[in-house]
């Protein structure tokens, strides 16, 4: 059952995307429906880390101003910046299961930052990571709180494709939001594609980098009005994400629409993402009938590995994809839970999806199935 708290919740974070100015709102209703003192929501560009959106809740301005002096010490509390890398997007990772902290009490970041706001340890959801940009929800836990149940974990697993999808798209708007007063104006002007479309994919508005693409055939094509993909790796994707838009709760979008696989005619990787509107019509300027914004953006990565061939190809998440590439490399269960920062029963359910995705039924399967596939040239 659908909890209607959680869905306008998603909303807001949708809303947010479109309007900058939400940001805070959004951010901090998550932070009180989990009961977290702090909560931070920060998009950067690399290599410089220039940031673009920067959200932090309930910080008291004298941390907030001075945050950046303590950056350095951050790596050192999670057992490193390898350990950071390591980490899967979209799942809840919770500090003290990755790395005990405490063994640094002399920590700047620790002893200066967390301490004196009450804050004992720390949840983060990593949205992206790839060699642009780099994106996270960092919420801080206060000494007071109750732990963090399965179910927490849980709801927060459903939210996080919801904030990836919501990071991916403001880090592609990014500085033109800032130079114009309206999405509609940054959404023309963006160097990626982008387009506006119905539940049909009929197409209802395109920018400029979009009707070149169309002019083009490559790597996006109408069809009688209605948008394709000119090669999709996995047909069906982007018609499936766009209709899930349409007169239904945003929750049930889930992951459906984030960095759906395609190519260019010369084989260069392109991602598309899908922004629900149907709610939004007003605030994008879309016309009636608009239900879906979609992106066309180059891949910060090939998709060649055979692991992320299985994840696209069964639609695994973050989380399981990386225990797949684990158990593939041969890896035992301790070594991966202790690997990705998760605990072993945590562990057990994505293992367990990662068999009823793929239909397989044991860790051989898997490396077998890792050894066949392969995606479409």
């Amino acid at each position: 059952m659908i909890d209607p708290a959680l869905n306008e919740l998603i909303g807001a974070i949708y809303d947010a995307t479109i309007e900058p100015r939400l940001w805070h709102d959004a951010i901090d209703r998550v932070r009180q429906r989990y009961q977290f003192q702090i909560a931070i929501l920060a998009i950067n560009r690399l290599p410089d880390m220039s940031p673009v959106v920067q959200v932090p809740c309930n910080v008291p301005p004298w941390f907030v101003e001075h945050a950046g002096d303590y950056v350095d010490a951050i790596p050192e509390l999670w057992g490193g910046l390898a350990t950071i890398a390591r980490l899967p997007l979209e799942e809840p990772i919770i500090q003290s299961q990755v790395y005990d902290f405490h063994k640094h009490p002399d920590n700047r970041w620790y002893a200066e930052w967390s301490q004196p706001q009450g804050i004992v340890d720390q949840l983060v959801i990593g949205l992206v990571n790839d060699p642009t940009t780099v994106a996270s929800l960092g919420m801080g836990v206060h000494h007071s709180r109750p732990p963090i149940t399965g179910e927490e974990l849980d709801e927060m697993r459903l939210l996080a494709p919801h904030l990836r999808r919501a990071a991916t798209i403001s880090n592609l708007i990014g500085a033109a939001r800032e130079e114009v007063a309206s999405f509609r104006a940054a959404f023309d002007v963006i160097g990626s594609g982008a387009l506006i479309v119905d539940a049909d994919l009929r197409i209802r508005h395109a920018n400029r980098a979009a009707d070149a693409m169309l002019r083009e055939a490559d790597p996006i094509r109408s069809v009688d009005g209605r948008l394709h993909l000119a090669h999709d790796l996995v047909p069906g994707r982007l018609e499936e994400a766009v209709r899930a838009t349409a007169g239904r709760p945003e929750v049930e979008l889930g992951r459906r629409g984030i960095a759906i696989p395609a190519r260019r005619k010369d084989g260069s990787a392109i991602s598309v993402h899908v922004l629900p509107l149907e709610r939004r019509t007003v605030a994008t300027g879309a016309e009636r009938g608009a239900v879906a914004a979609v992106f066309i953006a180059d891949s910060a990565a090939p998709w060649t590995a055979a692991t992320d061939a299985v994840a696209i190809l069964y639609d695994l998440t973050p989380a399981e994809g990386r225990v797949f590439e684990l158990v593939v490399a041969g890896r035992s269960s301790q070594q991966i839970a202790k690997e990705l920062g998760i605990a072993m029963s945590t562990l057990r359910t994505h293992l367990l999806r990662v068999f009823n995705k793929t239909g397989r039924h044991s860790r051989t399967q898997l490396v077998r199935l890792a050894s066949e596939i392969k995606l479409p040239l």
